[in-house]
């Protein structure tokens, strides 16, 4: 079905230029973001850590294999989510190269985890996608940010619901994990539904969406980007090829963990495994500081509770030092980045940034 969505009239000015920063704010939200890893970090060494679990840790940090493994595992999820971004821009009328599309995709996980900013990685990633899209396209370019997030969440869910179903008798005869059928059921749902509403020409032409898109700060911008992602309800092909990338990046996400498992005490079984850490994803996912703090909170006992690990808190630990090296080329794409956009200045050309992305592809 082809329908023809409104859309608001073009600007004048470029719709994708942030208002100023209030420094206020960023200092207030990055303080807040900070205390609450620092405060769970504190809570999780007074009162988790054990003296077995230290020696797993010091032993997993003695075995340069097992963290290269998971190195690369999780390098793989990084390579495997710029392919999924170039197929999502695509319908937009913005064709990246792969190598600007695994370029923006490492500064974002970059600024995810080490968080320069009081932004997080997507808002950063929108920045340098928008200076890279051609002008016209911007606003869609950035929309697409939003989807490719809703697909990767949407693949690590249905995963998590996959591995559980096959675990379903194992599940409900505890009353301790009970609770995880119920919540591998509403979550997802709510999920799912709020992506296909995201979609639903019927809610983006209604009356009260209408409305709000109307009196919010930068409707009109906003109004393009939300118009913009309707023509994936005409592009299902395209919608499911990304789902099919996400499940691929959060196997190799569980891959990484059960390596990284297997280097503490060689006998995980795997599919409470899988079920417990894609939930602890699923959670850290939505943590500042790539779940550093929240990580090491809800692990323990998460994984205790699905899979009978102790010391999951060891496992966040050197999963979190394990990626933060696999995202360390992020910060040479920011490098980059700036590089590209702010040449040096010549007697001839001005400093500006350039509007051609194959200069800087």
């Amino acid at each position: 079905m082809n329908s023809t969505v409104p859309t608001a009239p073009a600007e004048t000015t470029d719709p994708v230029q942030p208002p100023p920063p209030n420094k206020l704010k960023q200092a207030l939200i990055f303080s807040v973001k900070l205390g609450l890893a620092v405060g769970l970090l504190i809570y999780v060494a007074k009162y988790k850590v054990t003296k077995e679990g230290v020696d797993e840790l010091r032993k997993l940090f003695n075995s340069p294999v097992i963290l290269i493994a998971a190195i690369l595992s999780y390098s793989v999820q990084l390579t495997i989510g710029a392919q999924r971004l170039r197929i999502l821009l695509k319908p937009q009328q913005v064709h990246l190269s792969y190598w600007t599309a695994l370029r923006l995709t490492y500064l974002g996980a970059f600024f995810d985890t080490f968080m320069i900013t009081a932004v997080g990685g997507d808002a950063i990633k929108a920045i340098y996608l928008a200076r890279v899209a051609p002008r016209e396209h911007r606003v869609e370019a950035v929309s697409v940010l939003l989807l490719d997030r809703l697909m990767g969440l949407i693949g690590l869910l249905a995963l998590a619901v996959t591995v559980a179903a096959l675990q379903f008798q194992r599940l409900q005869s505890h009353d301790e994990t009970a609770w995880v059928i119920k919540w591998l059921l509403i979550v997802p749902g709510a999920l799912l539904t709020g992506t296909m509403m995201l979609l639903s020409e019927t809610v983006y032409l209604s009356t009260p969406m209408q409305f709000m898109l109307r009196v919010l700060p930068f409707g009109a911008t906003l109004s393009r980007a939300y118009g913009s992602l309707q023509k994936f309800r005409d592009r299902p092909g395209v919608l499911f090829r990304a789902f099919l990338m996400s499940l691929i990046v959060h196997f190799f996400g569980v891959l990484t963990g059960y390596i990284l498992i297997l280097g503490m005490n060689g006998n995980a079984e795997m599919g409470p495994f899988f079920v417990a850490l894609l939930i602890c994803n699923f959670v850290c996912s939505f943590a500042p500081f790539a779940g550093i703090g929240v990580g090491q909170a809800v692990y323990g006992p998460l994984f205790k509770m699905i899979a009978g690990i102790e010391n999951g808190w060891v496992l966040a630990t050197v999963m979190q030092a394990a990626i933060l090296i696999a995202k360390a080329p992020g910060f040479l794409a920011w490098l980059l980045s700036r590089e590209a956009a702010h040449p040096g200045p010549t007697a001839a050309t001005p400093l500006a940034p350039p509007a051609d992305p194959a200069k800087i592809s």
